[in-house]
Order: structure tokens, then sequence, then C-alpha cells
């Protein structure tokens, strides 16, 4: 597991905050944020994306705007270890095809995944294809009060150290 990069400095950590929150913003508006020039930025976001601390930029989906207004969470604890591996449960996982994310955790269930649907009987279906798969436990999201988007990355230097 890695752990927190000490050679980032308040600088790189503003820049990482500002394209978590708009990965579309320009170079010179990102300068002009965290009080840099252009090209100055530019070698910044280089460097952070040379580093891997930068690994991708993406875009945040209004499911509600798709027709996916249901989401849950499901715990997914497999009937059997799978000797194909992840390869084979990614595989399984994505032909379902509402399945948004899925982690490995630790505990009494191995997966847990987060799910989008239509409605309550979308949902249904897609539960019934993960059971499948082994037992589920199903819970459904009412809101999202904090999304990764917006997390203050630069609050994190000073829990790195354990101030």
């Amino acid at each position: 597991m890695s752990t927190f990069d000490s050679s980032l400095d308040t600088t790189d950590l503003r820049i990482v905050r500002e394209l978590t929150a708009d990965a579309r913003i320009s170079l010179a508006e990102l300068g002009r944020r965290v009080s840099l020039s252009r090209p100055a930025v530019a070698e910044r976001v280089r460097r952070l994306e040379d580093a891997g601390v930068i690994i991708g930029y993406t875009t945040r989906l209004d499911l509600n705007r798709l027709g996916l207004s249901l989401q849950a969470r499901v715990s997914l604890r497999p009937r059997h270890r799978s000797v194909k591996g992840a390869a084979w449960l990614q595989e399984r996982l994505l032909s379902i095809g509402h399945v948004l994310s899925c982690v490995h955790v630790t505990g009494q269930n191995c997966y847990e995944l987060a799910i989008a649907v239509r409605d309550a009987g979308q949902l249904e279906e897609v539960i019934e294809q993960l059971s499948a798969l082994g037992e589920t436990t199903t819970s459904v999201v009412l809101s999202e009060p904090l999304h990764p988007g917006d997390v203050d990355v630069t609050a994190w230097s000073n829990h790195a150290d354990g101030r």
C-alpha cells in the first residue's frame, strides 16, 4: 500500500484539489487559482501525472438525467472463491450493466458494489443476477452528502504526519 507522498507541497495539493473539483479547468485559470504562471502550473501538473499522483481525468455524471434515479450499494459474498480471479468477476459484473463500481473489502462480505438503475423493478432484476454469484445485502442510497470531488485534499498533508 502506498503512503502519503511527503514531497507534495501545499501548491501541489491545491492543484489536485482544483482538478478534482473541475478536471476541465484551463491551465491559465488553474494557475490563477493557485498563484502560478501557466507554464509553471503546466509543469506541476505534468510532474504530478508522471509521479502517478494524477492517474486520469473523469466526468461526473448526473445519473438522474440518464434515467438511473435509483442507486443502491450491494454487499456481495461469493458462494465459492473463484479460481478464475478478479478478471472473471469483472467480466460478470460488466455484463450485468448497472454496476458502477466494485471494491474488494475485508469483513464478512468480499465485495461492495455501487449500482444505478431506473426503478425498484430493475433493481430487483440486478440483485437476482448478482445472487447467482453469491449472497447479497442491499442498501438503497437516499442521498450523497459528500462526493470524492468535494473533499479538500489540502487538509491531508496535516493528517499524514499526525497533526
